[in-house]
């Protein structure tokens, strides 16, 4: 698979990791964010029609080490930026929360203001 699948797939799971604490002990990087999401590629890109159990494990982990505000930022932008280069499936990326059991507090869409989610996110 691709980068780009890696990318779009990491997006959207950037945004599922938005349901954490405020306090958190090491940041998690894009490329670790990337490689979580690698199994959700497949789906979010249409090659596969349906997530696989790699892929939730992968966003459950990567919800787990968002812990903060900032965090939660970061991760937004590097998956927005991820899924606009790998050409992911919006709605495909909108549907991956529910399909895996994860609540995100924040809007999965290519659109999303990754920089207002500081204001707009109340717990992450």
């Amino acid at each position: 698979m691709s980068v780009k699948v890696v990318y779009c797939s990491v997006w959207v799971m950037a945004l599922l990791v938005s349901a954490l604490a405020e306090s958190h002990a090491n940041a998690v990087s894009c490329p670790q964010a990337l490689a979580l999401l690698n199994p959700c590629l497949a789906y979010l890109t249409g090659q596969a029609s349906n997530v696989t159990v790699p892929c939730c494990q992968g966003a459950n982990a990567l919800k787990d080490m968002v812990k903060t505000k900032p965090d939660l930022r970061s991760m937004c932008e590097c998956l927005k930026q991820a899924a606009a280069a790998a050409h992911v499936i919006t709605d495909r990326a909108k549907a991956l929360p529910g399909l895996c059991h994860i609540q995100v507090p924040v809007p999965i869409d290519p659109n999303v203001d990754c920089s207002g989610l500081l204001q707009d996110v109340k717990n992450v």
